[in-house]
């Protein structure tokens, strides 16, 4: 189904009666345009301004275009369409967006603080000539009823034979979390998929990650079944939680930049377990900041 094309009928009124005709002014009369107009699709929507939410009277494309047809056979002249509402139009896209991001964020924050449940990110590192090619797997683990970490991370045997270095640095052999492993990627998604259905995880788990439904594809493509066998309570995206926090919905920044940004301590990234950690304590961090003012986030 085709998204439906909505514009804010503020500036519907006000760009045509910006034309000054005075038949415009009289259709825009505001007893007699509702009174004459009974069939029109109107819409109540929000907009988000200073951090306040506002509704709005929204009108559908087709209604919009049948004001256009109606004004030029009043007015017996050619009449433009309207810009200001396009410019509205991808405003307005862009405030619900964000504020289904915040929304998003709050909730991370909520399920923080509740100590129930077990977060957990992934990161995967694949070969930089074939991206089909998983080099390396790592994932962080946060208990947040008993506040512990575990890390862990491991490297596929079938591709040894392969080293980024080239576009990407190699730096599997730099885990500074603990050990790494060496198994086939069969074992490393039973691996995982043990470490986040047991006893006390099953039902708590939130998956985390900088680009998070990448990382899920990645461990579908290893045969872990995510959506059914570890059944993730909740989904969360840094890379989105943060551009939440500034008040910038399509605002993305790479893992590295981000983690200095926020003044998070960080070694050896492009390591699958060392990424992980790191995008779980980006997390855990981004949770406690607040969001940023309008003033803050347009000063960036």
């Amino acid at each position: 189904m085709p998204e439906v094309q909505l514009y804010q009928y503020h500036f519907v009124v006000k760009q045509w009666k910006g034309i000054k005709n005075a038949k415009i002014e009289q259709f825009f009369n505001t007893s007699y345009f509702f009174a004459q107009h009974p069939t029109l699709e109107f819409f109540l929507g929000i907009e988000s301004k200073n951090n306040e939410d506002y509704l709005v009277l929204l009108l559908s494309e087709d209604s919009v275009k049948s004001i256009h047809t109606e004004l030029e056979s009043i007015t017996s002249s050619k009449l433009p369409m309207i810009k200001e509402i396009k410019k509205f139009n991808k405003k307005s896209k862009a405030d619900n967006k964000l504020r289904k991001m915040k929304e998003n964020w709050e909730k991370a924050q909520n399920m923080v603080k509740t100590k129930k449940y077990f977060f957990v990110a992934v990161d995967v590192e694949s070969y930089e000539r074939d991206h089909s090619c998983i080099l390396e797997v790592g994932w962080s683990m946060f208990d947040s009823k008993s506040e512990k970490f575990m890390d862990r991370h491991f490297c596929a045997t079938e591709y040894k034979h392969l080293k980024n270095g080239q576009f990407v640095p190699d730096r599997k052999d730099r885990f500074i979390f603990g050990d790494t492993v060496w198994e086939s990627l069969k074992q490393i998604g039973n691996e995982i998929t043990k470490d986040l259905t047991g006893e006390n995880e099953n039902g708590n788990v939130v998956l985390v990650g900088h680009d998070v439904q990448m990382d899920v594809k990645y461990l579908e493509s290893m045969g872990v079944n995510v959506k059914e066998v570890i059944k993730p309570v909740e989904y969360f995206d840094t890379a989105e939680m943060n551009a939440a926090r500034v008040g910038k919905p399509n605002q993305r920044i790479n893992l590295g930049k981000l983690l200095d940004e926020l003044e998070i301590e960080n070694y050896c990234l492009h390591n699958a377990g060392n990424d992980a950690h790191y995008t779980l304590c980006l997390f855990l961090e981004l949770c406690r900041l607040p969001l940023q003012s309008p003033e803050e986030s347009s000063s960036d």
